[in-house]
């Protein structure tokens, strides 16, 4: 679904954040995807997911949600629903 979107995926290390682990991010200047290489395990296609949706918000494909928290559960739940359906 990256691809189609034509977003790289790239494993890098996103450097230490203290008591929480940096999973994933979205540039949209890439647009790229990066994977936490410390923390890429079973997880990685619900991080890819999850920043698909930030990116679809980026282009203006979905509405940018105002409140961050509700922002990410949306990102998660569509991450929840794409992986699943695999």
């Amino acid at each position: 679904m990256a691809a189609a979107y034509g977003v790289r995926v790239e494993l890098a290390d996103l450097g230490d954040w203290a008591a929480v682990t940096l999973v994933a991010e979205y540039d949209p200047d890439g647009p790229v995807i990066r994977v936490n290489a410390r923390a890429a395990s079973a997880a990685f296609d619900h991080a890819v997911a999850h920043e698909l949706y930030h990116h679809r918000e980026a282009i203006g494909e979905i509405a940018r949600i105002a409140d961050r928290a509700q922002r990410e559960r949306a990102a998660d739940a569509f991450a929840d629903e794409l992986v699943r359906a695999r």
